[in-house]
């Protein structure tokens, strides 16, 4: 019963949405519950995609009892970490973070070690985020559990969700050269979410969002089309901010092929590195995390390759 968990970065929950959705190897998702996993659940609700909403404090004793049921689906008879008995356990964090790096770092952190206690993986589904997170794979090296991240077709850390939506890094910096023009990318939870974080951001330490783009002669506001349908009214959305700072809307192709290979990758990841089926909650005393990182590396290189056709 291998138990793969999200650390999930609210800006990006539609593209998590679409993964679990059509995922049918997950046997069972759960959500840490809290009003952060309130969108997703609804979103995951109307693609009828079946989960429970469980306390923080709730799951590795649930992941036990599942564990413990002789006969159940998942039975200790397993002598192996199937793709079919994955568990998903997806935490979602506040969108506000953004508004104060710092803030956001220590708040990324605590989750990991949190989810680490009954986790064989944990998928980091952000960006570097303004390099907040740029070091997390150095500063959490003591973790027994291995760390997935965002990466793009030449293995970098994908910078945030922008880069996420255009393809990768490469296809980031080349969109921004050629939109120099252009004050915000937005995708739909951008679009849903960009007063939230205004707000925020002029409560915080940041200027309001006016003040940021006055005298800038940025001219455009960009719709990133990633194929996704969940959040009602984005080119309305997008119109309104639009009118609202005197810009004009361009529309740019996106999509969600980024983030699903290393969702992918990090199943095939899990499932090759994982040499034994450890009851959830129980540390491995005797993993050597530096012994076994080249040979996940290897594994990784192996995967992305096929998810990318090689």
């Amino acid at each position: 019963m291998p138990v793969l968990s999200i650390v999930a970065c609210r800006m990006q929950e539609d593209e998590l949405v679409y993964l679990l959705s059509a995922d049918r190897e997950v046997r069972e998702l759960l959500l840490v519950d809290g009003m952060q996993s309130l969108n997703i659940s609804a979103k995951l609700r109307a693609q009828s995609r079946p989960h429970l909403l469980l306390g923080l404090d709730k799951i590795a004793p649930h992941l036990r009892e599942r564990l413990s049921r002789s006969g159940g689906i998942f039975s200790r008879s397993s002598t192996g970490p199937k793709t079919k008995e994955l568990v998903v356990v997806v935490s979602p964090l506040p969108l506000g973070l953004h508004s104060d790096l710092e803030q956001l770092k220590a708040a990324v952190y605590d989750n990991i070690r949190s989810l680490a206690a009954f986790s064989d993986g944990i998928l980091i589904f952000y960006g570097k985020c303004g390099n907040a997170l740029a070091d997390l794979e150095q500063d959490l090296a003591d973790l027994a559990c291995p760390l997935y991240f965002l990466t793009d077709e030449r293995g970098e850390r994908i910078d945030d969700c922008i880069a996420l939506a255009l393809g990768g890094n490469e296809d980031y910096d080349r969109t921004l050269a050629e939109h120099q023009d252009v004050a915000l990318f937005m995708t739909p939870m951008w679009a849903s979410n960009w007063k939230a974080m205004g707000d925020e951001a002029a409560s915080g330490k940041r200027p309001d969002l006016g003040a940021m783009l006055k005298g800038t002669g940025m001219t455009k506001v960009a719709r990133i089309d990633t194929g996704l349908l969940f959040e009602p009214g984005f080119v309305e959305k997008v119109d309104s901010f639009a009118q609202k700072f005197g810009l004009q809307r361009i529309e740019l192709p996106g999509g969600t092929a980024v983030a699903k290979g290393c969702y992918e990758r990090a199943k095939s990841c899990l499932a090759a590195a994982r040499p034994v089926i450890a009851r959830p909650g129980a540390r491995v005393d005797n993993f050597n995390s530096k012994g076994w990182l080249e040979p996940m590396r290897a594994i990784c290189r192996i995967t992305r390759k096929k998810f990318q056709g090689e």
